[in-house]
């Protein structure tokens, strides 16, 4: 991995009023109570699930009761002085709590669970492929591939509906997802708009920053990088430098697609022949600061002309107001009731978002 530096987004396009977190908990009260509420919850919650998660390590239960009840604390001050954590957003929440098990010795919390739900979506890749390419039409194929990361997406453990419906239903799949997800009319629907300049003219290089592992980067992005390859474009996977939640990280990015290849011709010729190559973002949890990126992500995208963000903590909870110099394309589904309530949707809507420069 690279050093600590970190680098301004190039492809910003007002880089010096550009602020990630789409919400302000200073001052909004009913938001900053929910969430604080909330993610208390969700790492409540992983102190039943860390032996499980971790069973190498005898003391993990104990671990993590520490780690909660440093969350807890900090839950505590900034209810009573918002001021307490700055900037305070569901952002830097998250970020905290990645940072309170890596300092409690929490390696990599959840990779064994996305080491087992990686092997399992691998091995669904060649049908998956198959399936799509059986598609002749152009705008067909591209809605299955796009519905196709969006179905991914619902696999998020961060996500306490997909953790309820995931610990509950061992038969749960990409197929049920799909049946899951809003269906199109989406509620932010600009998908026609992204499939149209696409045919016309195929992108030179597309960055892509991926979000979850297991079924959302396997059967999701991998498929969309690949019909990317197939159009000559030059595509750039990015995951995060370090941990968070089952997000994929650049270490697990780069084996994962090592792996991919052995599936897929494409993507090993691409991988061999430098068209598709991996690059660390310097991100630290399941959000998005574009402000904080890693040097060598930052010269790679000089050359882009299509950025996708994929996921609800980088397209929603972070950057769904942002706007780039070049085509942007943002994918998520609304997997948090209160969040989609708020926004005027109901949950498991999707955001297909696409913001065209010209």
């Amino acid at each position: 991995m690279t050093g600590n530096e970190k680098h301004i987004c190039p492809l910003l396009k007002n880089p010096e009023n550009y602020n990630p977190d789409t919400l302000d908990l200073v001052d909004n009260l009913h938001a900053r109570g929910y969430w604080l509420s909330c993610l208390e919850q969700m790492v409540k919650k992983f102190v039943n699930k860390a032996q499980y998660l971790n069973p190498q390590d005898p003391r993990a239960t104990e671990k993590a009761e520490i780690c909660y009840q440093e969350f807890h604390n900090l839950v505590e001050q900034v209810a009573a002085d918002p001021s307490y954590l700055k900037p305070l957003s569901v952002r830097t929440l998250l970020e905290f709590n990645e940072d309170n098990l890596r300092s409690n010795n929490f390696k990599d919390a959840w990779q064994q669970q996305k080491e087992s739900e990686t092997l399992n979506a691998l091995s669904q890749l060649k049908s998956r492929i198959a399936h799509i390419d059986a598609i002749e039409d152009f705008e067909e194929r591209w809605q299955e591939i796009v519905q196709g990361v969006l179905a991914g997406n619902v696999f998020d453990w961060g996500a306490q509906i997909v953790r309820d419906i995931l610990e509950n239903s061992k038969s749960f799949g990409f197929e049920e997802a799909v049946k899951t997800i809003q269906k199109r009319p989406w509620f932010v629907d600009k998908f026609e708009d992204f499939v149209k300049k696409l045919k016309i003219t195929p992108y030179r290089t597309c960055v892509i920053f991926v979000d979850n592992s297991g079924v959302d980067f396997v059967l999701g992005i991998l498929p969309l990088t690949r019909a990317l390859l197939l159009q000559g474009s030059k595509v750039i996977l990015t995951a995060n430098s370090y941990p968070a939640l089952n997000d994929v990280t650049f270490q697990e990015l780069n084996l994962y697609c090592q792996k991919a290849a052995e599936y897929c011709s494409i993507l090993k010729d691409s991988l061999k022949n430098k068209q598709l190559i991996a690059v660390e973002n310097g991100q630290k949890g399941p959000c998005l600061n574009l402000a904080d990126l890693s040097a060598e992500l930052c010269k790679s995208m000089e050359s882009a002309d299509l950025v996708i963000i994929e996921g609800m903590g980088r397209a929603v909870h972070t950057n769904l107001y942002t706007k780039l110099t070049v085509d942007c394309l943002k994918l998520a589904v609304l997997k948090n009731e209160w969040l989609a309530q708020n926004m005027g949707a109901e949950q498991f809507s999707v955001i297909c978002d696409f913001d065209s420069v010209s």
